[in-house]
């Protein structure tokens, strides 16, 4: 679990996300400011119904999970026995050696712990790494997309029904 301490950490791994969606955005794209960041994790960190999971190796966090019921995409309540997989952000070297595949069971888990029956996410439309991931998961796109003013960039949904084996 993470916890308001960490936050500078959970800051600076969605911060080298975003730097990192430059290899496959549209050239005049450019990352969300991350200020406030610290602050607004930190809050988050305090809520009850926020999940935080901080994954790490030699200890150094080299990823993070999270889960919560409201986003800065999904601001309206979710559907009854539905949670939103908020982030899960690896950083580049320690991506595709399973991290974020045990971030995704912790979170799953925790969901199922929590009552929840359902997960869902938004990510970018483009980001066709994270979309296969995504897919190999057992996720599923829903068909819903928007528009994002926070990434600047268009967004499609996915969603995960949770079984005793996600």
């Amino acid at each position: 679990m993470a916890s308001a301490a960490d936050a500078p950490v959970i800051a600076e791994i969605g911060a080298e996300a975003f730097e990192g969606y430059r290899a496959w955005a549209p050239p005049e794209w450019s990352p969300p400011s991350m200020d406030g960041e610290e602050a607004f994790v930190a809050v988050a960190l305090s809520r009850s119904d926020v999940w935080f999971l901080l994954a790490r190796a030699h200890g150094k966090a080299v990823g993070h999970v999270a889960l919560s019921p409201f986003t800065m995409v999904q601001q309206q309540p979710p559907p009854a026995g539905t949670i939103n997989l908020w982030q899960l952000f690896v950083r580049p070297p320690w991506q595709g050696r399973g991290v974020a595949t045990e971030l995704m069971r912790a979170a799953g888990a925790e969901a199922r712990r929590r009552g929840f029956t359902r997960m869902r996410l938004w990510t970018p439309r483009d980001a066709a790494r994270a979309r296969r991931f995504y897919e190999r998961e057992g996720w599923t796109a829903t068909g819903s997309t928007r528009g994002s003013a926070l990434v600047g960039l268009p967004l499609v949904q996915y969603a995960r029904v949770l079984t005793d084996a996600s």
